[in-house]
């Protein structure tokens, strides 16, 4: 009797694992807690079409007809159907490992804490430039699996790997990689820095053994016992001018992108070119607009601890701040120092509101507001021209937003449509407003 594979999590990554294995001849079921996508996503109707079996994750699993579990990277190890399969030995796959080892063309690897969309999308544009085809999969938002069902005739791939992505791999596939940093992060689900650490340094036993695994060196400094060999990147790598770059964490991206494209033979001048003509990607410290001497930025990206203070150290004035959302485990008491002298005024929002006010009250201003667009109220009134009004929420965005796009979509939306009427009213009421 033929055995059937589990797929768990059908969102992107997992119809994209389903689909792939239904077309290589597997007999696929489908399991998610969401009992709406289960009877109404057009993309796991269309796979039911194609023979796909769904259910939801409360039935009944016989896993003696099971050969196999492909976990989407949500899918945390404390899953009732991943501590099920570890108990009857059933093999567990990510997306990402299932999806690998097809690849035949060299293969990239990026992660880290902060940075590594940016990073990932930086080397996809700078090797195009350079003309060597290249391609950015994985957590960017391409599923590996997808790739392998829609083709290309790219020579280079260029994949972001999550700590999520990472737990599951084996396999030593990568050319050359980079670990950006590592800071607090994901506390929800791991239980210390250390373990979240171990998940990310995992990626160096997925290179092939005579490449090349680059590390910050200041993560490298900190978790040096678990490294086994590895090439640093830092501010002294004096082969690559970056003068035209103000923030550090902007410079730091650079060099860990300089690392991987100069591993193909890319030259500084190609690279320093191609970094001249490159658009950061959206909601990551963007400028949205500037209303009489108050700047806006989009920082949603921003969904841990150390992303914020990064933002607020990349303002040049004082900062007003909106921070909140779904609480990722790690204590906001970290923001005291480098707050200091610089946050005038921080404004919390969602499930993480009270902790935020708990922690940092008795040290800062810190107001509640019911929505993302009452906190932009807030916010306004409390600017001044100099000030930058500062969307960084520290948190992940569930508890009000599909996405932290959305989250930076309802943001840039804000603006214009409640700003005008408050600049109006403030026009009546106070002149340091203008001024």
């Amino acid at each position: 009797m033929k055995k059937v594979t589990l797929v768990v999590g059908l969102g992107m990554s997992g119809l994209a694992a389903a689909e792939f294995l239904i077309r290589n001849g597997h007999l696929v079921l489908g399991i998610d807690h969401n009992r709406t996508l289960l009877q109404t996503n057009a993309q796991v109707r269309y796979l039911q079409s194609l023979g796909l079996f769904v259910q939801h994750d409360s039935d009944p699993v016989f896993w003696e007809e099971v050969d196999a579990l492909i976990v989407s990277p949500g899918i945390s190890p404390k899953h009732p159907l991943y501590l099920e399969a570890k108990k009857t030995r059933t093999k567990i796959i990510g997306e990402a490992e299932l999806a690998l080892p097809h690849f035949q063309k060299p293969l990239l690897a990026v992660t880290g804490t902060n940075g590594k969309t940016t990073v990932t999308l930086l080397v996809e544009h700078v090797l195009n430039a350079a003309g060597i085809k290249a391609k950015a999969l994985g957590n960017v938002g391409v599923p590996l699996c997808q790739w392998l069902l829609e083709g290309g005739d790219e020579q280079v791939f260029v994949v972001e790997l999550s700590s999520y992505q990472l737990e599951t791999m084996q396999t030593p596939v990568f050319e050359t990689a980079v670990l950006l940093n590592v800071t607090p992060d994901h506390l929800d689900r791991y239980a210390s820095v250390r373990e979240y650490a171990q998940a990310k340094f995992h990626l160096q036993n997925l290179v092939k053994r005579e490449k090349r695994f680059f590390v910050q060196k200041e993560a490298a400094t900190q978790f040096a016992d678990l490294l086994t060999s590895q090439d640093f990147f830092d501010d002294t790598d004096s082969s690559l001018s970056l003068e035209c770059l103000d923030s550090a964490h902007d410079r730091e991206n650079a060099l860990a992108a300089w690392a991987l494209c100069r591993s193909l033979g890319i030259t500084s001048a190609q690279f320093c070119n191609a970094l001249a003509t490159f658009k950061k990607p959206s909601h990551r410290i963007e400028l949205v607009r500037e209303i009489n001497g108050v700047s806006f930025f989009d920082d949603s990206k921003g969904t841990n601890i150390d992303a914020v203070v990064k933002a607020v150290e990349a303002m040049k004035g004082p900062v007003v701040l909106i921070a909140g959302g779904v609480d990722k485990g790690a204590s906001y008491l970290s923001w005291k120092v480098p707050f200091s002298g610089k946050v005038k005024e921080i404004i919390a929002i969602g499930e993480a509101a009270a902790k935020i006010y708990n922690e940092l009250h008795p040290y800062f201003t810190v107001k509640l507001a019911d929505s993302l667009s009452d906190a932009v109220q807030i916010a306004i009134l409390g600017a001044e021209k100099g000030d930058a009004v500062l969307l960084s929420p520290g948190c992940a965005s569930f508890d009000m937003f599909r996405d932290y796009a959305h989250r930076g979509e309802e943001f840039q939306k804000c603006i214009p449509n409640v700003t005008e009427n408050l600049v109006s009213d403030r026009s009546e009421s106070s002149r340091d407003w203008h001024d």
